[in-house]
């Protein structure tokens, strides 16, 4: 299974959104993108959040810094498990991504992974109800009636 570990802080700063509520607001902030990003993803992966500094709140797939910096978890991460499995690394931060390259991982900026979980279109976007459903006007709703042949299965069953 693909592991995608995520530079939290960064990609929130990427966010206008996120970012102007940030200072007021860190851990709600951090919450709603953990979600948001959980929920937006088409694929399975194991998601790793890694924001800089403490929380009292636990907040699921999410790693604290403390006292360290997010870069040098994420750094350790990379070095520790780039022969074991798949790693994506999601952060616009040269040093990671530099890094990253160098152990084979795939690599996104923090803006286009955000555009890319955003630019799903849903199978109804800008269609009605008749595109969906191929509805042809054309098309008769109902048969004529029934074959000759439906009529007399019909009978064989039902009298």
């Amino acid at each position: 299974m693909k592991t995608i570990i995520i530079d939290g802080n960064n990609l929130i700063h990427k966010i206008p959104s996120f970012k102007s509520n940030f200072a007021s607001s860190p851990d709600s902030v951090r919450r709603a993108l953990t979600e948001s990003v959980r929920t937006r993803l088409k694929i399975k992966a194991k998601l790793i959040f890694v924001f800089d500094g403490f929380s009292e709140n636990k907040i699921t797939n999410s790693v604290f810094s403390g006292a360290k910096t997010a870069d040098s978890i994420i750094r350790k991460y990379i070095e520790d498990n780039y022969e074991k499995t798949s790693i994506k690394v999601v952060s616009s931060d040269n040093e990671i991504v530099a890094l990253a390259k160098v152990c084979g991982c795939e690599i996104s900026s923090s803006e286009n992974f955000w555009n890319e979980i955003n630019s799903g279109t849903s199978p109804t976007k800008g269609k009605n109800i008749n595109q969906l459903y191929n509805y042809d006007k054309d098309e008769k709703e109902k048969p004529n009636g029934m074959s000759k042949r439906d009529f007399n299965e019909y009978m064989k069953h039902f009298t």
